[in-house]
């Protein structure tokens, strides 16, 4: 099956999105597939995935998440590449990700039916500029945004990365019989548990001996940084011999000083953006990771990554965080935090610094649901056999 990928982002960018759509590249390309993304013309080419890029502005070098008016301005140059590539390729599917990449199908559908049009979604598109602090909750901009994704949801069959979104989509205009829960993924053979990095532990000056958190992202308020540093204050007067690693951008002038306002600076590394195959030997460095997004809808590529390398991890209680832990009682697989609360999020974070046996337990078990149920191979097997039920309802 031929399947052209439509991913209107400057892939490759060292971010969840884009780990999202590499895993999915990748692991149909092992099923037998011939993959090709288009995308902007700016980001990193990654070997293994055959790239068609659009022209990008010579000044334009925005690479982290969000709108920009030089992005508008390049999105009829992607239309055109997206256009271009399918007449050429013939692609049987066409699978755009992102709610712009939905328009860029809406448009090449005009002059290319044949193709099944896939809508890989990863959020809400009301909930997320609201999330984002875009628009204002209730206000005319939300109601006309709610409007257009009700509309959006309707074009094409649709695979989404929790129950929670496969089921607001589904409220929000999406035929229940043309949709499917894929969960996001992880390469489990890229990921795996590994002793700590030697090279990086005296680089940064690690203390092995000592309490270590992690936290990797992107360094804004809607993935929960600030509730991250405020839980990591409270941390420290109950273990003042912790460390708090975080991986990530942008932002980190803003957040160092937060930091120093929270007295908290001594103790938290900084370690900037980190490339997507480097990113295991940072993980390493600690036992315990932290995911505190605070968004309802939006996946958690982080946590997938932290359940691979066997760390045990502290997540905001999301229905997201629920969904990919699992809802065994008996197989615990992490811990949940409150919901942009500080409070909690420190109390779960002290509870596995104090039990090491349960930090060991909860990191095996994470490792062992991680091969068993969210790689991104089981997730390629479910596209694909969406792809061919989808086909012959056409």
């Amino acid at each position: 099956m031929r399947i052209l990928m439509i991913a209107p982002t400057p892939f490759f960018a060292d971010r969840g999105c884009h780990t999202r759509i590499y895993g999915q590249v990748v692991s149909l390309q092992k099923r037998g597939h011939e993959v090709i993304l288009c995308t902007y013309g700016l980001g990193k080419d990654i070997e293994g995935v055959t790239t068609k890029r659009c022209f990008n502005f010579p000044w334009y070098k925005k690479l982290s998440a969000g709108p920009s008016i030089t992005k508008i301005l390049t999105m009829p140059f992607l239309y055109g590449t997206s256009l271009k590539q399918i007449r050429r390729f013939k692609p049987d599917i066409v699978h755009v990700f992102l709610h712009e990449g939905v328009f860029i199908g809406r448009f090449c559908q005009i002059f290319y039916r044949k193709p099944l049009y896939i809508h890989d979604m990863q959020g809400s598109l009301s909930i997320e500029v609201k999330d984002h602090g875009f628009v204002k909750k209730g206000g005319f901009l939300a109601h006309l945004l709610l409007g257009l994704e009700r509309r959006m949801n309707g074009w094409f069959p649709i695979t989404t990365l929790s129950d929670l979104l496969e089921k607001q989509a589904i409220e929000f205009g999406a035929n229940p019989d043309k949709i499917v829960n894929v969960l996001d993924g992880v390469d489990i053979d890229l990921f795996l548990p590994i002793p700590p990095d030697e090279e990086l532990t005296k680089r940064y000056e690690i203390d092995l001996s000592q309490p270590r958190l992690l936290f990797m992202g992107l360094l804004e308020t809607y993935q929960g940084v600030d509730v991250l540093l405020e839980a990591f204050a409270m941390v420290l007067q109950k273990h003042p011999s912790a460390q708090l690693i975080i991986i990530g951008y942008p932002n980190i002038e803003r957040y160092k000083a937060k930091c120093s306002d929270l007295g908290v600076e001594e103790k938290v590394v900084f370690m900037g953006k980190v490339p997507f195959l480097e990113v295991p030997r940072y993980l390493s460095l600690a036992e315990i990771a932290v995911s505190p997004k605070i968004s309802e809808t939006e996946g958690s590529g982080k946590t997938y990554n932290y359940m691979a390398m066997g760390m045990a991890t502290v997540a905001s209680d999301r229905p997201v965080s629920h969904e990919i832990f699992g809802d065994d009682p008996n197989f615990v697989c992490g811990l949940i935090g409150g919901l942009n609360e500080a409070k909690p999020l420190a109390e779960q974070i002290c509870t596995l610094i104090e039990n090491p046996a349960l930090r060991k337990q909860i990191g095996m078990n994470a490792r062992r649901r991680a091969v068993e149920s969210l790689s991104y191979d089981i997730g390629a097997e479910k596209i694909e056999a969406f792809y061919y039920r989808m086909q012959k309802e056409v």
